[in-house]
């Protein structure tokens, strides 16, 4: 029989296991989770955006002196606030919000990004306060837009790069077909040109009733020489009758 007075062996729950913290979203002494992460870091991102578009347009409307520091001024802010989430962030995983400064650091920023995006928080409280509240609606819906737009424009810049080099290429290739087409051509344009011009000179000979040879360099020299040879020979033959006349 066991005693009703003995020690509890199961784990007990506290109050602090089953409250929740509050949320800064500027406060970073406070903790968020992956999902809030997402989100916060979403609307900062479109913040800084609509911030640089409108400085850009009065830069380029109103003067650059306008428009260049609200840019600064807007890198400055999303840098500070990146550095807040992440420490939020490293909070609620019960690790010290300096561990953010190795997002300075090569290589070691990829172990932190996997850390603060893909490990789950502590549960209950920890070091750094009360467990987060539960995930609203627009979290899931801001949170999981990020992650999707972030692939989308991935697509798009790739989609960019590729295809007009898909296109510079299929213009090359085209262009080297249309080359190779051409010489083609004009070779056989030149080969029939020689064709025609044999046939019509054979004509011509058989008209005549003389008869057509077709002869290269080397025959037409052979022939000249022969000629010179035989009008020597008769020069001879004349120069030796007059001699021998009475």
């Amino acid at each position: 029989m066991s005693n009703p007075y003995q020690t509890p062996t199961g784990q007990l729950q506290t109050d602090d296991d089953q409250a929740f913290g509050e949320i800064g979203f500027f406060n970073p002494a406070s903790r968020i989770n992956r999902l809030r992460y997402w989100a916060h870091g979403f609307l900062v991102a479109l913040a800084f955006y609509a911030i640089i578009a409108v400085a850009a347009l009065l830069s380029y409307s109103v003067s650059p002196m306008i428009g260049v520091p609200i840019i600064a001024a807007a890198y400055i802010a999303l840098i500070v606030f990146s550095f807040i989430l992440v420490i939020q962030r490293l909070h609620d995983l019960n690790k010290s919000g300096w561990m953010s400064l190795l997002m300075l650091v090569p290589f070691a920023n990829i172990y932190l990004a996997v850390l603060i995006i893909f490990f789950k928080g502590t549960p209950g409280r920890n070091n750094y306060g009360l467990q987060t509240p539960p995930n609203k609606t627009w979290h899931w819906i801001v949170g999981l837009a990020m992650p999707i737009l972030f692939t989308v424009g991935l697509i798009g810049v790739l989609a960019a790069i590729g295809i007009p080099a898909y296109n510079d290429y299929v213009e090359r290739s085209q262009a080297y077909q249309e080359d190779t087409y051409n010489s083609e051509g004009s070779s056989d344009n030149e080969y029939y040109y020689e064709e025609q011009t044999t046939d019509e000179a054979q004509d011509a000979a058989e008209a005549t009733g003389s008869e057509y040879y077709e002869s290269d360099s080397t025959d037409t020299q052979s022939y000249e020489s022969d000629t010179a040879t035989e009008v020597e020979s008769m020069m001879e033959e004349e120069t030796t009758e007059e001699s021998s006349a009475p």
